[in-house]
């Protein structure tokens, strides 16, 4: 486990004719629906004429217990991330979304977000629109996962209020807390798949310390290990989930779940039964129009 200081302050018809095709035309509606296709409408480049984006997903996560979620305190309670999923015109997935939570138990947060994903699903970057609580003058809040290294800015408007970080780590890597679900998903696609092996990974640990320290983040070196196919219905529909456990410093296992093409599905400590209990974090809702969520 190895603990940075804190980011660096430096200088984000007839009738019946027309009842019968008013008839045909709901029916059709109906039957797309139900089999989870149908086309969004894309988002046009103004005065271009071109597709900037197309909505292909959205879904929900929640936390029903309401024990609390985290290894450290103060932990995470009530969490529900609502999320759209596009592809952009280069192969590349957007996720835009809002996250709310309660931490402490007695203290809500609401806040946008944004994620940038490559083409096999991995994190590229993510947005948090809002302010670190000891500098008002931040936000958005931005990371980029470049290759070996996570880097950091608060945006703030005053550069000399700006607080930045530059951290050198192992791939896959990831946030661990916050709880950043595509994040998390992000570390198994390119986890080994042999159960008789575990893949090293860094999970990335942020906390809002103190007014002399904004920002304290700690490096928890994990091991990532494949368990196999596990059959998981949610969201109203069956998944053959990949199943993986996720061993970090200083606290008990994780599970963690995945589609196939890289959704989260479900998150939870581990359990003797090894299965997604009513603790954990889960895909409490899931549409689709154009995106196969169990490709490889």
């Amino acid at each position: 486990m190895r603990t940075v200081p804190q980011f660096r302050d430096v200088a984000v018809q007839p009738r019946l004719r027309f009842n019968l095709f008013a008839f045909l035309i709901v029916l059709c509606l109906v039957s797309s629906s139900r089999m989870g296709f149908g086309q969004a409408a894309p988002t046009t480049s103004p005065g271009k004429g071109t597709t900037e984006r197309v909505r292909i997903a959205e879904g929900e996560y929640k936390v029903l217990s309401e024990s609390g979620i985290g290894p450290f305190l103060p932990a995470v309670y009530g969490f529900d991330e609502a999320w759209t999923l596009w592809r952009l015109a280069d192969g590349s997935f957007e996720v835009t979304g809002t996250r709310s939570y309660r931490s402490p138990s007695f203290e809500p947060h609401s806040h946008e977000f944004a994620v940038s994903l490559s083409s096999d699903f991995q994190v590229r970057g993510l947005t948090e629109f809002r302010r670190l609580r000891w500098r008002p003058d931040s936000g958005p809040l931005r990371c980029d996962f470049l290759p070996a290294k996570l880097a950091c800015t608060s945006n703030a408007k005053d550069a000399n209020q700006n607080v930045s970080l530059s951290l050198p780590v192992k791939e896959p890597f990831g946030f661990m807390w916050p709880i950043s679900t595509f994040s998390l998903a992000s570390i198994t696609r390119t986890a080994s798949r042999d159960p008789r092996r575990a893949t090293p990974v860094d999970l990335v640990r942020i906390e809002e310390a103190s007014k002399e320290e904004p920002v304290l983040a700690t490096i928890l070196s994990g091991d990532l290990k494949y368990l196999g196919l596990e059959e998981l219905f949610l969201a109203d529909r069956r998944w053959q989930a990949e199943k993986f456990e996720l061993k970090i410093p200083l606290h008990a296992p994780f599970l963690i779940w995945t589609s196939s093409g890289g959704l989260l599905l479900g998150f939870a400590p581990e359990n003797d039964s090894k299965s997604l209990s009513g603790d954990g974090l889960k895909l409490v809702s899931f549409r689709q129009w154009l995106w196969n969520v169990s490709r490889r």
